[in-house]
């Protein structure tokens, strides 16, 4: 368990805690994701019991038994969660449009990176980012990648200053729509 100091006017010197999630942990993560990932603005606010329910049950059966090489990270502040983030190693993931034949290389993969909304711009990603990072080192691994939208600056900003450089640009639909790059951070020693 790693302990940091959340930044902010409104929250200097408040605790925050991250550390390994278990599957009792699956319902709190499950419902960051849904918050930060499927809000319940728009027509299909509606949906979001269902998605947050499906999240729950992936999560806890990822939890219960957890592969190896697998971690689910979240950050507490006072006893309740506020972010999270998964990390694995796996082969990178492939647009549903391009054929796969066959697992690629296998490297560290950071996914689920997500903060609560009151939390955000705190350092509460950071500091999820940086315990990845020391567990990938236990793994025996130089390097991390991870995923983001091109037009999420925020987070892009924050993987650079973390060190992460771009390896490629992706398209996530053929000929149209958003792009996704491909991020990749060097591990010391």
């Amino acid at each position: 368990m790693k302990s940091f100091e959340i930044s902010s006017e409104q929250a200097s010197g408040v605790p925050l805690t991250v550390r390994a999630a278990g599957a009792e942990d699956a319902g709190r993560v499950a419902a960051i994701l849904a918050e930060c990932f499927h809000p319940v603005e728009g027509p299909v606010g509606f949906l979001q019991p269902w998605i947050q329910a499906s999240l729950k049950g992936e999560l806890a059966n990822r939890l219960r038994t957890p592969p190896a090489f697998y971690s689910c990270l979240v950050a507490m502040v006072n006893e309740h969660p506020v972010g999270t983030v998964e990390v694995a190693m796996r082969g990178l993931p492939q647009p549903w449009w391009i054929p796969s034949f066959g697992v690629r290389d296998r490297l560290a993969y950071v996914s689920n990176l997500a903060v609560s909304p009151a939390f955000r711009r705190r350092g509460v990603a950071r500091g999820l980012l940086v315990e990845v990072e020391h567990l990938v080192r236990r793994w025996n691994q130089a390097t991390v990648n991870l995923h983001v939208m091109e037009h999420n600056q925020g987070a892009l900003r924050l993987y650079r200053s973390l060190g992460y450089r771009l390896e490629r640009s992706e398209q996530e639909w053929p000929f149209f729509g958003p792009r996704k790059l491909l991020l990749e951070k060097r591990l010391g020693p």
